[in-house]
């Protein structure tokens, strides 16, 4: 470079260089003296090959004055990519440079670099760290994340008390996010004692700012009289405040509402109406409510294929009822051609998520061998997962599975359990059992039941299989 500039100031200075070719040697001579500013800074070599005016800028203002507003904004620059490449490395360092000096945006800059692992290796301790002397200095934001990672035990011991405590300096700074998960606090008794009057405060605090969540919230404490007086009209304005943010819960709230005239006159229409809104940004319970709103003519017309449509939906999410309900529709072709090997395919689904209805229909193709290979062994285990649920079908079909294997003391115990729940065929199966039975095996069964019962006390007895309510 050194000699190609000797050779420019030459040409330069000879009186014959043409008026172009002078014009073209000062260009040149601008480029090398240009290339030369950006290899060197204060006289050394700096290795730093600049992408934009503004980064040049910032980087002489960082290093040659150490200004700490000038490393903040590199370091934004940096993560941003705003006509630099995006470096997470080079941004964290000029954090680092200026959290050094106490500047709070840098502090919290870099505590959620740790946090995240952008730029550098991901370490709680020291995202911790940063964010706790920004909170310090009274940064909300820095009080928000602080908060969290006590309450969501995020790389530090769990502490409700200790989360609390931040929430409530963001909260106080008007912080919305804090000021709901304050409310969601007091709602549960969580590090602060349970009130839910002190819950609802801190709801419409940040449900005036437009949080959806804790417009939701709100309106649910208004709906069950929680904290504050019942009021179904204040109830709905909040869920709509939230429904109209696209608050999925909201939305299906209010479709309840409609549905079953919850402080508001019964409207199926206006139910299926929130209802398809909730349905269509993929919320399930929506889907299914939507389905057999479809398939009753529920405040629309009747249409069994639409209704498949949506239990479809839903059950693609994994969602067990709509699953189940999805195989009840293929195995009796009801809005879709009937297809027993489709409805075993989804009741199996469902069957696996510990659904006993699910399992009660599977037990019944593979006894019948609709569906499946007929085998009594998979219809007795299917029962047996139901019957354990207190599903009495299942109880009562495990008892002549029983039966007719000859097994009498297990099927006098499965006719018992659902005769008990006042299963009319158990009770007179149960009596003709008892002639073939000898005392002592009248005895063990009856032994079996009451240790089955106390085992599966606290289990709800499902009622019937009306599969359309199941939601």
């Amino acid at each position: 470079m050194f000699n190609l500039f000797t050779l420019l100031m030459s040409l330069l200075s000879t009186r014959h260089t043409s008026r172009n070719a002078t014009w073209l040697c000062a260009c040149a001579l601008l480029s090398l003296q240009a290339c030369a500013y950006l290899d060197v800074v204060n006289g050394e070599q700096a290795h730093t090959q600049f992408t934009s005016i503004e980064e040049q800028r910032l980087y002489k203002l960082a290093t040659d004055h150490g200004d700490v507003k000038a490393q903040v904004q590199l370091g934004e620059l940096y993560v941003i990519g705003h006509d630099v490449p995006q470096n997470y490395e080079k941004a964290s360092y000029w954090y680092q440079l200026a959290a050094d000096q106490g500047d709070l945006t840098a502090q919290l800059r870099l505590g959620e670099m740790y946090m995240m692992g952008h730029g550098v290796s991901q370490d709680h301790d020291k995202a911790s760290h940063w964010y706790r002397l920004a909170a310090s200095q009274g940064d909300a934001l820095a009080q928000l994340r602080l908060g969290r990672m006590y309450d969501q035990s995020n790389g530090v011991p769990p502490n409700y008390q200790e989360a609390s405590h931040w929430y409530h300096m963001a909260a106080n700074q008007g912080d919305a996010q804090a000021q709901l998960r304050l409310g969601e606090m007091f709602e549960h008794g969580h590090g602060v004692p349970q009130d839910y009057h002190e819950a609802s405060l801190w709801y419409r605090m940040a449900a005036n700012q437009g949080d959806a969540q804790a417009q939701l919230r709100l309106g649910d404490m208004f709906e069950h009289g929680r904290g504050i007086p019942q009021n179904y009209t204040e109830a709905r304005r909040w869920y709509e405040m939230a429904a109209y943010r696209r608050e999925t819960q909201a939305q299906l709230r209010l479709g309840e509402m409609f549905e079953h005239g919850h402080g508001v006159q019964q409207d199926d229409q206006e139910a299926g109406r929130w209802y398809r809104m909730a349905a269509e940004q993929g919320d399930p319970i929506a889907q299914i409510r939507m389905a057999n709103m479809c398939i009753r003519g529920q405040g629309m017309p009747e249409n069994h294929a639409e209704g498949v449509r949506w239990y479809r939906l839903a059950a693609e999410q994994g969602n067990a009822a709509a699953q189940l309900l999805l195989g009840q529709m293929y195995e009796e072709g009801r809005g879709v051609e009937q297809d027993l090997t489709e409805a075993s395919h989804w009741y199996t689904l469902a069957a696996t998520q510990d659904n006993p209805l699910a399992q009660f229909h599977l037990g019944l193709m593979y006894e019948d061998g609709h569906g499946v290979p007929q085998d009594y062994l998979k219809a007795m285990e299917w029962y047996t997962h139901a019957a354990n649920q207190r599903h009495m079908d299942a109880q009562f079909k495990l008892g002549n599975l029983y039966a007719l294997r000859e097994d009498y003391i297990h099927a006098h115990m499965w006719f018992n359990l659902c005769a008990a729940n006042g299963h009319q065929e158990a009770q007179s199966r149960l009596a003709g059992l008892a002639s073939s039975m000898t005392y002592e095996q009248i005895m063990q069964a009856q032994e079996l039941a009451r240790n089955w019962d106390n085992q599966n006390r606290k289990k709800a007895s499902p009622r019937g299989d009306n599969l359309a309510d199941l939601s």
